[in-house]
């Protein structure tokens, strides 16, 4: 596949790697000679220094012969006239990465052919969404939605007193229509067996049917809904939250440093407290009681900030913490330091954009653990051989779990003997080494 990535950023950088690695035609498009420079030492790719917004710039990386043309500048108007230039020229497809919310809103983070752009990502809400899930869950670290929400993905740490620890997981008494699929122990993660024993501290994956993974949650945990929230920042994040949570009347404290921003959220939100001041002030922290919410949230666009006030608020006793961190290679760290749940807007993006690279059998996919694991949702066709053949004889390659099989509204969880049905939605728990392999079993045979 021919690609076009303009901004080396965090994200555009990240993403050329991984086309690089996956050997796809790149060129690389940035107005900075010198990080055009850094991508050149580190990837075997074409690079263009120019501006990502002008058509002769485009018209010179060829952009009009391209299969995907991305633009994730960090100027969301160069992002959307270059995307739209794009389409105009003759881009197949074309997906663009915007960070506020003047031209979308704060309702959705995906937009489809907006302004002629096939795909609109806003990563931030994206963020924020993913946050309210967890909010409103018992306990979970991270919610996955799958298959149109029909199946959730759940991170959970299991605390010192879990009824769960010390017995195998073939006994455990989970619902039917869910499965460990994945534990992280000492930051290794590893697909459990029945005879596998979970300990403190463990991280684990549970995936299954949407609607019931609150009790199971429960009986991992036994944590509850958050009823009270303290945000650390006031921008697209932490504004999309609240509004959110105004919604569902969840209390929410709102601390935003900048006194302008501070006075424009107060006025815009009826029933959320907005206090002006420094996320890392530590007496002003203690004196707001952030240990007694059950949920803080620091979720500026400054890593500093946002990890200093995730420790603090940790300090004080707050339940869970999450914080953002804008270079994702950070994240294990902040987990190491005691933040419970941390979040990489870069990430979120690069997930989104890279679906649009794949063969049309893959819907989406999830990277898990800084790359250790994919979660992969694929649509199995008529003529692909992992159609009609029993799932013990599938041969799937080692690294691999077919964990779900969605077929219309019925998601179950197979054994070996079940059998994939054309038009089914299967979810797959792989290793990157591993997916090549998977993806062949849901491609069309040639006859």
């Amino acid at each position: 596949m021919y690609v076009v990535v303009v901004g080396m950023g965090e994200v555009g950088s990240f993403l050329v790697n991984v086309l690089d690695r996956e050997g796809h035609d790149v060129v690389a498009i940035d107005a900075s000679a010198e990080k055009l420079a850094e991508i050149e030492d580190e990837q075997d790719v074409a690079t263009l220094c120019g501006h990502g917004g002008s058509p002769a710039t485009l018209l010179n990386a060829k952009a009009d012969q391209a299969d995907l043309l991305v633009t994730c500048t960090d100027d969301d108007e160069i992002n959307l006239v270059g995307a739209l230039f794009g389409k105009k020229l003759g881009a197949k497809r074309t997906v663009a990465r915007i960070q506020g919310t003047e031209y979308t809103g704060e309702k959705r983070g995906i937009h489809q052919d907006l302004l002629g752009i096939d795909v609109v990502i806003n990563p931030r809400i994206l963020i924020a969404q993913e946050i309210t899930k967890i909010a409103r869950s018992h306990g979970a670290l991270d919610v996955l939605g799958l298959v149109g929400n029909q199946v959730e993905l759940v991170q959970m740490r299991l605390p010192e007193g879990s009824k769960m620890l010390h017995k195998s997981l073939s006994n455990l008494p989970i619902p039917k229509e869910t499965l460990v699929v994945a534990v992280v122990r000492d930051e290794e993660l590893f697909v459990p067996g029945g005879a596998d024993v979970l300990l403190p501290g463990d991280r684990i994956y549970v995936i299954g049917r949407a609607g019931q993974m609150e009790s199971v949650e429960d009986l991992f945990t036994g944590g509850k809904e958050a009823a009270r929230i303290f945000l650390v920042g006031g921008g697209v994040v932490g504004r999309t939250i609240a509004h959110t949570m105004e919604e569902v009347g969840i209390e929410v404290v709102i601390l935003e440093k900048n006194r302008e921003l501070a006075e424009e959220l107060g006025m815009e939100l009826a029933h959320t407290e907005v206090l002006h001041g420094d996320g890392t002030d530590i007496s002003l922290l203690e004196d707001e009681q952030v240990g007694a919410f059950d949920l803080f949230c620091s979720v500026t666009r400054d890593d500093e900030v946002n990890l200093m006030a995730g420790l603090l608020a940790k300090r004080e006793g707050a339940q869970r913490v999450v914080s953002l961190v804008q270079r994702p290679d950070y994240s294990e760290i902040y987990r190491q330091l005691g933040i419970d749940v941390v979040l990489s807007p870069r990430e979120v993006a690069c997930e989104h954009m890279l679906r649009y690279v794949r063969e049309t059998e893959l819907q989406s996919l999830t990277i898990l653990e800084q790359g250790q694991a994919e979660v992969l949702e694929l649509v199995a066709h008529a003529g692909s051989r992992v159609v009609g053949t029993p799932i013990h004889r599938l041969n799937m390659p080692r690294g691999a779990l077919l964990a779900t099989i969605v077929s219309e509204d019925k998601v179950r969880i197979p054994s070996g003997a079940d059998q994939v049905e054309a038009g089914d939605t299967v979810v797959v728990l792989t290793t990157s080494a591993a997916r090549p392999s998977v993806e062949r079993l849901f491609q069309k045979r040639i006859l």
